[in-house]
């Protein structure tokens, strides 16, 4: 009977214990929740107004597709001491496409000189480069871009200038890049003296090629290269690497990093993405798996519609390439590109005589990039390719 008893109490003290613990464990994710949701204060919320958004009409299958897919236009502005808020050239465009089902996450470029129409919602059509949409309406006009030329449907935007990428990559304590060559080291080093003037931090140069670990300003110095070959679209290309690696890190960052980072990062930042988006979309970036990265357009070459507008990359044709991107990103064999996409497209070939059959014809004529089969070649113009796969 005593054994029993003291069995008895031992068995209660132990199930007490077990919840006592389960409660610390409460407690503290509850807490942490709680302080992270207290910080997404920090963020420049700033709703899109859906009046000035454009969409193209799609059919009920690709709506359909659109839904298992979270698609975020990130914006890098250019804008100096401006803010996010204000208008600037969006030198940075890229899409994060989220499967909602796998979390496999597509990162793509858009190259920002390609020739597209970045008229508002409700104006008269006006070709020009892309960055060019952002500082003519904000994120509004900049989504319609993005929605009319490539027949997509984005959910969100997000818009941040260099500062914060720099500020962001000395609190993860800098991130592992490959300096391929002396050339890119180069200009690289001579982006690093007017990049910290910018955005403060070490001007510091990087003394040798090869894989390193860069500070913020020598990343985003690294992130702004478009002189070496491959001109802007190998620039788009070291964008994606840099955001890449500042993903990694963080996934593997302190508490006093993240707090840090938070602290620091987030008052740079502008979004519509409400909190719980954005809690819910952190359990899903905690399992990013890039699963496909790339530039837009994928066949394409150069040309100069006007003196006004300068050089601008030409997509070879925009139809052919808005059929590869919804392969790509969204698994759509044979897509049917809107009747809004044919008839850009048809004005493109206009004004720059280029087209898919002469693209594939003159493969070599110039700066190229071109996806197969899961494959990324840069073409330096002198007929040989480079395995670049991301």
């Amino acid at each position: 009977m005593a054994r029993t008893k003291k069995n008895s109490k031992r068995q209660r003290r132990k199930r007490k214990l077990i919840l006592f613990i389960i409660e610390i464990i409460i407690l503290i994710l509850v807490a942490g929740a709680l302080f992270v949701y207290s910080k997404l204060d920090l963020i420049k919320s700033k709703k899109l107004d859906n009046t000035k958004v454009g969409k193209n009409e799609v059919s009920e299958e690709t709506q359909k597709t659109f839904e298992g897919y979270t698609t975020i236009a990130c914006f890098g502005l250019d804008n100096r001491e401006q803010g996010v808020y204000e208008s600037g050239n969006s030198d940075v465009i890229m899409l994060m496409n989220i499967n909602n089902d796998t979390h496999e996450v597509s990162l793509m470029s858009v190259y920002r000189d390609t020739y597209l129409n970045v008229a508002g919602e409700g104006q008269e059509e006006k070709f020009q480069k892309a960055n060019a949409a952002y500082a003519y309406g904000g994120p509004e006009q900049a989504v319609t871009m993005l929605n009319r030329n490539l027949d997509i449907d984005i959910d969100n935007y997000v818009a941040f200038d260099f500062k914060a990428v720099a500020q962001a990559i000395d609190i993860l304590g800098g991130v592992d890049i490959d300096v391929e060559s002396e050339e890119e080291r180069k200009y690289l080093n001579d982006y690093v003296s007017y990049t910290s003037q910018y955005v403060g931090g070490s001007d510091e140069e990087v003394e040798h090629t090869g894989l390193q670990t860069l500070n913020g300003v020598q990343a985003v110095s690294y992130a702004r290269i478009r002189y070496t070959a491959g001109d802007d679209y190998k620039r788009a290309e070291r964008q994606r690497r840099v955001l890449t690696e500042m993903i990694k890190k963080a996934k593997s960052a302190s508490l006093p990093e993240l707090n840090s980072l938070i602290n620091t990062v987030f008052p740079q930042i502008s979004t519509d993405l409400d909190k719980k988006d954005i809690i819910s979309m952190a359990t899903v970036m905690i399992k990013y798996d890039m699963a496909n990265s790339g530039g837009f357009p994928y066949s394409k070459d150069t040309f100069t519609p006007s003196k006004s507008i300068g050089s601008v990359v030409a997509p070879c044709d925009l139809e052919s390439n808005v059929i590869e991107l919804h392969k790509r990103l969204y698994g759509t064999d044979n897509y049917t590109p809107s009747e809004t996409v044919k008839k850009y497209s048809e004005h493109i070939v206009d004004v720059s005589g280029y087209t898919a059959e002469w693209k594939a014809d003159n493969r070599f004529s110039g700066q190229d990039e071109f996806f197969g089969n899961g494959t990324q070649t840069t073409d330096d113009g002198s007929g040989s390719t480079e395995d670049t796969t991301e």
